[in-house]
C-alpha cells in the first residue's frame, strides 16, 4: 500500500469522524432533544406555553364563547345570562388547566435525580400530555354548575389573604375614599422610608425608593380596577370601549401572570431552609413545585378574568375590573408594608429577645 493510499484512508476517517460529530450535534440540539428525548430546560417553556394557551383561551370563551357556551346543558342554570356564562366558562378553563398542573405535580414531587423516571414523565411524553389537557380542557364543561359555584368561592376564600396591590390616586376631592386609600399609603411610605435610613438599620434611600417605584405602579394598576361606571374613576369618563391602550394593558397583564408563574415555579430553591450542595445527576429544578405553581396560577388567573365576582359584568379586553379587585389590591399595601418593615425590624428583634435588654 502506497503513501497515497495510506494518506486517503486517513482524510476518509477524518471525514467519517466530523460527518459523525455534525450528526451528534443536529441530535443534540435543542429542538431535536425536546421532540425525541428527555430535555428538562426546555420542558419548561413549553409548560409556561400551555399556561400561556389556557389564559388566552380562557379570554376568547369570555368574550367570544357565549354564544356556544349558552347551548351546554350543563349551563342552563344561568338561564342565557351573558356575564354568568362568561364567568361560568373561565371557572371551568381555569378547573381544567388547575386539575392538569396538579397531577403534574402529584406525580413529579420529590424528583431530584435525572435518572429518576419521573424526570421522563416531566420533560418527555408530550403528546400524552398535550392529550390530556385537550381532554381536561373539555371535561369541565360536563361538571354542574354547582360544583363550579363552589370551586370558585373556595378559591376567594382561600385568597383572602394574599399579597395583591393598593392604590394612591384620586381623580378629585370628593373621592373620600380614594383620598383616604392616599393619605394612608403616603404615611407608609413615610414610615418605610424612616425605617429604611434609621442607625440601626441603614439600608439606604434605594431600597425604599424601589419600593416607591413598586407602590406608583400598583397604584396605576389599582385605579384601573376601579368600575368605569364610577364617577372617581378617570377611565369612567374617557374610556367606554376596548381602546389601544386597554388591549395593550390586557396583554402585558397576561403575559405577566404567565412570567411570574413560571420565574416563582423554576425557583423552588429559595425555599430551602438549608442550602445544599448540587450533584451532576440532580434535577436542575424542583418539579413538584414547578407544577403546584401552575396550578395555583390557573385558580389564580380564572379570579382576574372574572374580577373575583361571579356576578360581574366583565367588559371585552379587560382584566381584575371591579370592587373586588380593587379592595384586595388595597389589602395588598397593608400587607405589603408591613412584611417590608418587619423585614427590616426582624433582626433588630429578634437580636434583642436572643440577648436581652
Amino acid at each position: 500500500m502506497t503513501n497515497e493510499d495510506v494518506a486517503a484512508m486517513e482524510r476518509g476517517e477524518r471525514d467519517y469522524s466530523g460527518g459523525e460529530r455534525s450528526a451528534d450535534l443536529v441530535a443534540d440540539s435543542s429542538c431535536s432533544r425536546l421532540f425525541n428525548g428527555v430535555n428538562p430546560s426546555l420542558a419548561r417553556y413549553v409548560y409556561s406555553l400551555i399556561f400561556l394557551v389556557t389564559n388566552l383561551l380562557a379570554w376568547a370563551i369570555r368574550d367570544y364563547g357565549r354564544g356556544a357556551l349558552s347551548e351546554l346543558k350543563r349551563l342552563k342554570g344561568c338561564h342565557g345570562a351573558k356575564e354568568c356564562l362568561g364567568a361560568e366558562g373561565v371557572l371551568r378553563i381555569s378547573l381544567g388547566c388547575f386539575i392538569f398542573f396538579f397531577v403534574m405535580f402529584l406525580s413529579t414531587a420529590g424528583t431530584k435525580k435525572l435518572a429518576d423516571l419521573r424526570n421522563s414523565w416531566h420533560s418527555g411524553w408530550w403528546a400524552g400530555k398535550i392529550l390530556l389537557w385537550l381532554v381536561l380542557m373539555g371535561v369541565p364543561f360536563l361538571v354542574p354548575s354547582a360544583f363550579i359555584e363552589l370551586y370558585a368561592t373556595a378559591y376567594l376564600a382561600s385568597f383572602s389573604g394574599i399579597i395583591l396591590m393598593y392604590i394612591w390616586y384620586a381623580p378629585k376631592l370628593s373621592c373620600k375614599l380614594n383620598i383616604f386609600f392616599i393619605t394612608l399609603t403616603l404615611m407608609l411610605l413615610q414610615i418605610m422610608t424612616l425605617v429604611s435610613v434609621h442607625s440601626k438599620v441603614k439600608v439606604g434611600f434605594l431600597m425604599p425608593g424601589l419600593m416607591g417605584i413598586y407602590v406608583v405602579f400598583l397604584c396605576w394598576c389599582a385605579i384601573r380596577s376601579e368600575p368605569l361606571r364610577d364617577s372617581c374613576n378617570k377611565n369612567a369618563l374617557a374610556v367606554t370601549h376596548a381602546d389601544w391602550l386597554t388591549i395593550i394593558s390586557f396583554v402585558i397583564a397576561v403575559l405577566a401572570i404567565v412570567i411570574a408563574t413560571f420565574s416563582t415555579g423554576v425557583d423552588s430553591k429559595c425555599f430551602q431552609f438549608k442550602k445544599l450542595e448540587r450533584e451532576a445527576d440532580d434535577v436542575p429544578y424542583g418539579y413538584g413545585f414547578f407544577h403546584f405553581v401552575f396550578a395555583m396560577g390557573s385558580m389564580y388567573f380564572a379570579m382576574l378574568f372574572i374580577s373575583w365576582n361571579m356576578h360581574h359584568v366583565v367588559q371585552k379586553w379587560t382584566i381584575d375590573v371591579g370592587w373586588a379587585s380593587t379592595w384586595v389590591r388595597i389589602v395588598n399595601e397593608w400587607v405589603a408594608a408591613v412584611v417590608y418593615v418587619w423585614m427590616l425590624i426582624a433582626p433588630l428583634v429578634w437580636r434583642h429577645s436572643r440577648f436581652g435588654p
